[in-house]
């Protein structure tokens, strides 16, 4: 038998080595979740630098295939210039991506089943209208469709 020291010695450096083990596997999940963050992120940055740009059809490329079925290609091409461009007189806006959130479950209305670990980004956008400055705030989310993030928007009431 091993001395009581020796004992106490290697209870401590198990419970070293199993709060090491712990602390790696915490920070390998929040990296992971970190890294999913900024992908949802991304993704509706890079949606916003289409739309800012005029190019609605790129935008439209990064649709959820939900949205995609909700809107044709052509016809979110019409309204949405129509919409900023025509009726706004706005060439163009700025945005800013404020909150992003972890969301477990989420629906896109009261229709559809939900979407498991979809993540909500609240979007500012600026327009410089004939009607003056104003802000228009969304929550856009996005949700992971064959392993690939995409965005969707709220029919919820």
């Amino acid at each position: 038998m091993f001395p009581r020291y020796r004992q106490k010695t290697i209870r401590a450096k198990t419970g070293v080595a199993v709060l090491a083990a712990v602390a790696v596997l915490v920070a390998i999940l929040s990296l992971f979740l970190l890294s999913e963050r900024n992908e949802a992120k991304e993704i509706v940055d890079t949606f916003y630098r289409y739309e800012q740009a005029g190019d609605f059809g790129s935008s439209w490329e990064l649709f959820h295939p939900l949205m995609k079925t909700k809107f044709p290609k052509d016809v979110y091409i019409q309204r949405r210039a129509h919409i900023f461009m025509q009726d706004f007189s706005a060439e163009t806006f700025e945005y800013h991506l404020d909150e992003v959130e972890h969301l477990s479950s989420w629906s896109m209305s009261d229709k559809q089943k939900p979407f498991q670990d979809v993540y909500r980004i609240r979007v500012i956008q600026t327009f410089h209208s004939v009607f003056g400055v104003f802000e228009l705030h969304q929550d856009v989310f996005v949700a992971k469709k064959n392993g690939k993030w995409s965005i969707v928007f709220s029919y919820n009431s």
